[in-house]
């Protein structure tokens, strides 16, 4: 500011220091113009000059303003309602995500009104229109998404999320491919259509998914080793059930490369030796895979085989599996079950009272049911632990981790509310006689399949744990 004012008060005395020259100056300047002849003297002409040039200035600056002057303010009028706009669209965008609906529709209809619906207008009205449940007007928004370039794949999300909520497996898929072929690389998409695919039973087009989603993180690599266990294990389930158990074999071992910690893809594995006779390639394949899941199928197949064994050598045998994992529950299970049918009573009471304190169960209570009329034959006390049985916590088995739905087997998808692997084997969550709610809603496409299920695929569960192991079971 002050060297504005500097420079002012110089260009003032430089102009002032050129007047005074010009007027001290003598001499005269003459006109001639037809009849007229003007003489002026030289600060005379110089001031004329500067008063024309002042008022042509002012004339000029005039017409411009008054052929420029209505679209300025046009413009000025379209940044106002432009500013306001963006406004109302930012405090409706928040409004929406807090939930307050009408005051969300309200202001998406100012912005609307202000910015002659743009895409973000858009986004604002469906999302308006889907917190009070117009989920058909909702719709028409991100139908009317679909036909601006920049807003089509924002629209085909929200169609996703729609078909999703309805259960329209097959319009959600036909969606999320359109929405692939925009943004192949989008994680949330990756994720969804892997489990659309899925779902649909696609496991080709889940197969070329899964490493791809792997890569943009759209899945950890962990849950990307399983999944790709798990669709190899349906092709090996489905050479079983043909009986082509040499084909079964070779799938379930390169699901086991896999994921070594997949349970079912062992279980079936060995099932598959133990059926073309190469009985000791299945104690090694159980033995491989119980350190990592001690699932008792597994222990049921190890001792299948060898059937010849006594029970003593069965126990020695059970023990020497269950050292790959001593401190797991089902490890503990399987070694009070082979002590009590060898009848070693002093080392199925240690594990059943172990087991009583951490993992307490039916079987636990069962067991230890059969430990007291076996040993002691005390009828009163095997009485008590068949009646807390009733009440105790249910065994392990295979259970949803998002529904808490049990299962019968294993599956990729869960036969209750649909959503991609959360089936695992699991000790129980609830009590015996809590009834899980198998209706639960189904959990959305995004961030998770829901909706129909995929046919659950077989795994054997295992004997009850209170009855005795056989060779033959």
């Amino acid at each position: 500011m002050i060297l504005r004012i500097i420079v002012f008060i110089v260009v003032v005395a430089v102009l002032a220091a050129i007047g005074m020259l010009i007027a001290d100056q003598p001499g005269r300047v003459e006109i001639a113009w037809g009849d007229y002849l003007i003489e002026l003297s030289p600060a005379a002409l110089v001031g004329g000059v500067a008063a024309l040039a002042a008022i042509v200035a002012v004339l000029v600056l005039s017409a411009r303003w008054l052929f420029r002057g209505p679209r300025a303010l046009r413009r000025a009028r379209a940044l106002q309602r432009e500013r306001l706009g963006y406004e109302a669209l930012t405090q409706g965008l928040v409004a929406a995500a807090a939930g307050d609906a009408p005051l969300a529709r309200r202001l998406a209809r100012r912005a609307n009104a202000l910015l002659g619906e743009p895409p973000l207008t858009l986004l604002l009205s469906a999302q308006a229109a889907q917190l009070e449940g117009k989920e058909a007007v909702a719709r028409e928004y991100f139908n009317a998404m679909l036909e601006r370039r920049e807003t089509e794949f924002l629209g085909l999300r929200g169609l996703i999320v729609q078909a999703s909520k309805a259960g329209d497996v097959t319009e959600a898929r036909m969606l999320a491919e359109r929405a692939f072929r925009l943004r192949p690389d989008t994680p949330w998409l990756l994720s969804a259509l892997l489990e659309l695919r899925s779902r649909v039973g696609d496991k080709e087009g889940a197969r070329a998914l899964i490493e791809r989603a792997r890569r943009h993180g759209a899945i950890q690599p962990g849950a990307a080793a399983r999944r790709s266990a798990g669709l190899i294990y349906q092709d090996a389930d489905a050479a079983r059930d043909a009986g082509d158990m040499r084909l079964a074999l070779k799938l379930a071992e390169r699901a086991r490369g896999v994921d070594p910690s997949f349970v079912p893809a062992a279980i079936l594995a060995a099932e598959a030796a133990l059926a073309l006779g190469k009985r000791g390639r299945a104690g090694r394949l159980v033995e491989a895979s119980f350190g990592h899941a001690p699932h008792p199928a597994l222990g049921r197949l190890y001792l299948a085989a060898q059937p010849q064994e006594k029970p003593l050598q069965r126990f020695v045998r059970l023990e020497r599996l269950a050292a790959l994992n001593p401190n797991h529950p089902g490890s503990r299970r399987l070694i009070a079950e082979g002590a009590l049918d060898a009848k070693l009573w002093g080392r199925a009471r240690q594990e059943l009272e172990a087991l009583a304190a951490s993992h307490p169960s039916v079987s636990v209570h069962r067991l230890s049911a059969r430990l007291e009329e076996e040993e002691r034959r005390d009828a009163p006390a095997a009485r008590r632990h068949l009646e807390a049985a009733s009440s105790a916590p249910a065994d392990p088995g295979w259970s949803c981790s998002a529904c808490h739905a049990h299962a019968d087997a294993w599956s990729m998808v869960c036969p209750a509310c649909g959503v991609l692997d959360t089936i695992d084997w699991r000790e129980a969550r609830e009590a015996r006689g809590e009834v899980v709610d198998r209706e639960a809603p189904r959990a959305p496409i995004l961030p998770s399949a829901g909706a129909t299920a995929i046919p659950a695929t077989r795994v054997m569960p295992g004997p009850a744990l209170a009855e005795p192991l056989r060779p033959d079971a």
